[in-house]
C-alpha cells in the first residue's frame, strides 16, 4: 500500500526531530556516540538523524529507536517529535506552526532535572548506563 503523501512531506517533519535531538543532546553534554551508546544504537544513526539524511533519504526512524532516544535522553518520547500538540500539515512549520483543534495537554520541562546536564562520570563511553545523576544546579 502506497503512501498517500509524497516522501517530501515528512522531510521537515524529520528536520524537526534531528533538531530537537541535537538540541536536547548538547543540553545534556551527551556526546553523539555516548547518546548512541545509551539507547542501543549506532553512532551513525544519531548522525543521520541529527543531519536529516539517511542515504539520500530523510531521516525515518522506527518507533523504537524514538522510544530509546527518549530513554536515554530522559525526556517524554513527544518531546522529541516536532508538531506532538497539532495537526499534521503537508510541510511542518519550524517557527510559528497552526494548533490543532484539541491540543495534547503536554507540558515539559516541568522539573529543573527536565534540563540539567547529566553528571560528567555519565557522560563518558563506556560508562555504565542506568538512571543518570545530574550536575548539581548552579
Amino acid at each position: 500500500m502506497g503512501d498517500l503523501l509524497p516522501e517530501t512531506h515528512w522531510a521537515s517533519y524529520a528536520l524537526g526531530l534531528g533538531e530537537r535531538v541535537r538540541a536536547i543532546r548538547l543540553m545534556r553534554g551527551l556526546s553523539q556516540l555516548r547518546l548512541a551508546e545509551l539507547a542501543g544504537v549506532s553512532r551513525s544513526l544519531i548522525s543521520n538523524i541529527e543531519r536529516n539524511d539517511y542515504n539520500a533519504r530523510a531521516a525515518d526512524p522506527t518507533l523504537s529507536t524514538l522510544y530509546r532516544l527518549a530513554r536515554a535522553l530522559q525526556v517524554p518520547p513527544a518531546t522529541l517529535l516536532p508538531g506532538a500538540g497539532e495537526a499534521v500539515v503537508p510541510r511542518y512549520r519550524l517557527r510559528g506552526a497552526v494548533a490543532s483543534l484539541e491540543p495534547i495537554a503536554f507540558s515539559w520541562p516541568s522539573e529543573p532535572e527536565d534540563t540539567a546536564r547529566f553528571e560528567q562520570a555519565y557522560l563518558q563511553h563506556g560508562a555504565p548506563g542506568g538512571n543518570p545523576r545530574f550536575e548539581p544546579a548552579e
